[in-house]
């Protein structure tokens, strides 16, 4: 039992020294609310980024999608652009939308 325990626990020693930190780069666009005019939605996309700037590593966590098998560390937007998309419910009813794509980057541990 002792010997089964010990080369248990010099596995895990040794899988975790073969672990390495990889820095992942992902986007992500977020949408607003719908405006009536095109000026409204540059706002709103400009109040989102200026959101996700006061947002610490762990808030962003939340807001930004974080997919990998391991722990999402230092977690920081690199980028943001603000674009506008026009659209309509209802035939002669324009309204827009701000889109902000956030480019962002985090380090994940990998496991060879």
């Amino acid at each position: 039992m002792k010997k089964l325990i010990a080369i248990t626990a010099g596995i895990l020693l040794s899988s975790s020294v073969l672990a390495s930190t990889t820095t992942l780069h992902r986007n992500a666009n977020i949408e607003s609310a719908n405006f009536a005019t095109k000026a409204e939605a540059i706002n709103a996309g400009f109040d989102i980024v200026d959101d996700l700037s006061a947002l610490n590593k762990n808030e962003l966590r939340k807001e930004l999608p974080v997919f990998t098998t391991g722990f999402a560390r230092n977690l920081s937007v690199n980028d943001t652009e603000v674009k506008t998309q026009e659209f309509a419910l209802d035939r002669g009813e324009i309204q827009y939308r701000a889109i902000v794509k956030v480019n962002y980057s985090f380090d994940t541990q990998d496991n060879d």
